[in-house]
């Protein structure tokens, strides 16, 4: 995710790497489940809260990163990167996804613009 100026590394989690095979398990469930049903809705609801809860982990780290870097540093320079392209092209695409490359930038951006920096 980063590098700062000493050297140290945002040690990023991957949490949906991590939530990827109770993913799949649930949305195996879910396709075995006649569309439309009450318990496909139920399933469908079982999914998408999986889905938030690697969100709300990826938005909370990316803040608290982003938060520690403000505070630490004065300037803080970030690398014009086509996040879409290496996704395509590197055949990691999940691992980029999951990073959340953008949200971290306007993080830092907002949080450096309220600090004056």
């Amino acid at each position: 995710l980063f590098v700062d100026s000493e050297g140290k590394k945002a040690n990023y989690p991957r949490f949906y790497r991590q939530m990827l095979d109770r993913l799949a398990k649930e949305q195996r469930k879910l396709s075995r489940k006649k569309k439309g049903s009450s318990n496909w809705h139920k399933q469908r609801i079982r999914v998408a809260n999986i889905h938030e809860k690697v969100a709300n982990q990826r938005k909370n780290f990316l803040h608290h990163q982003s938060k520690e870097l403000v505070a630490n540093f004065d300037a803080v320079v970030i690398e014009d990167l086509d996040m879409k392209g290496m996704s395509q092209a590197l055949k990691f695409g999940k691992s980029v996804a999951d990073n959340g490359w953008g949200m971290f930038t306007s993080f830092l951006k907002y949080k450096l613009n309220e600090q004056g920096k």
